[in-house]
């Protein structure tokens, strides 16, 4: 199969992928969910199948490996080219920059703190939102 000029392939890709899919697998068991490749081919609105090429050949639509990296938390650069860090994030609004910046500026124990604070609302509001589905 010949690539279109809208498509990418590597193994790199490939074996990036899977290491952004394992992550996000660790991230969401932390918080007492499961992720699944089944639930990732739902999100992305493609076959199990298709998911499954991905992992295997890394090769997809530029618009897919755009939205694939946004689901999985990494950047777009990283999964493609494999540099940048991982974790960079692109912040948009003004609003979280400066949050961001102030953030930086605290200690590290503040820094955990205000993080687990959030886990912590995270977490209630998610109980909440349990609660209004066990309702029905």
């Amino acid at each position: 199969m010949e690539k279109t000029s809208k498509e990418v392939s590597n193994r790199g890709l490939a074996i990036r992928l899977k290491y952004a899919f394992e992550r996000k697998v660790e991230r969401e068991a932390e918080h007492g969910r499961k992720y699944t490749k089944s639930l990732l081919a739902l999100k992305m609105n493609e076959s199990r199948q298709v998911i499954q090429q991905w992992f295997r050949s890394g090769s997809m639509d530029k618009f897919k490996a755009l939205r694939l990296s946004e689901e999985l938390g990494v950047t777009i650069d990283w999964l493609l080219t494999g540099r940048y860090d991982i974790d960079t994030i692109t912040i948009t609004t003004p609003r979280v920059k400066a949050l961001v910046a102030l953030f930086q500026q605290l200690e590290p124990e503040d820094q955990e703190h205000i993080y687990q604070e959030m886990l912590e609302l995270e977490r209630r509001k998610r109980e909440k939102i349990d609660a209004l589905f066990n309702l029905k």
